[in-house]
């Protein structure tokens, strides 16, 4: 595994981590609506699950085709 997919799982491993730091609250409290916490904070996590899906089962391009 090279290190361009350790820095995918990180990046969204961050996305997830950050989505469910808005939807407990814990960051954007104050002064931001709760309908709009929860979708920013729905939409982190399934974008985050969403890179780390594709980075699953993305092909090797470098091994040639």
């Amino acid at each position: 595994m090279d290190i361009m997919k350790y820095v995918a799982y990180v990046v969204a491993s961050l996305f997830i981590v950050l989505g469910i730091a808005i939807l407990s609250g814990y960051y954007m409290k104050e002064g931001v609506p709760t309908q709009f916490r929860v979708i920013a904070g729905m939409v982190l996590i399934l974008y985050g699950a969403f890179r780390i899906i594709i980075t699953i089962f993305k092909k090797n391009t470098t091994s040639g085709i």
